[in-house]
């Protein structure tokens, strides 16, 4: 990968089993393999687990640096847990019991990323 090259950060989620809404807030270098790879890996999770016809959906990304991408997925994940958007499980989800009508992102400025 060259050092010019971006990453991007997402937010992105899936409806489990028992109709949780799961948030989630990473980073990746090709969205489309990583949303191969949720839809792979949380249809076998222990819980939390997505449907077998069920698929992870992007709902925002921004290409940032490797760094930057890093840096405000922890921000981003650490104002949600304080905003109590749901109940944080590790990987970066988020299981939440209703669906939020939007979520924020905070860079340069404030994305307000809608739901519903």
């Amino acid at each position: 990968m060259s050092k010019t090259q971006k990453e991007y950060l997402y937010v992105g989620h899936y409806t489990d089993v028992n109709g949780n809404y799961i948030l989630k807030v990473g980073t990746t270098n090709i969205l489309d393999r990583r949303r191969q790879e949720h839809n792979r890996n949380y249809k076998r999770a222990k819980e939390w687990t997505m449907p077998k016809d069920g698929t992870f959906e992007y709902d925002f990304s921004v290409p940032l640096s490797k760094y930057n991408t890093l840096r405000f997925e922890d921000l981003t994940r650490q104002r949600w847990i304080e905003e109590n958007i749901g109940e944080f499980i590790r990987n970066d989800r988020f299981v939440c019991k209703e669906k939020p009508k939007k979520v924020t992102v905070t860079i340069r400025k404030t994305y307000i990323i809608e739901l519903d």
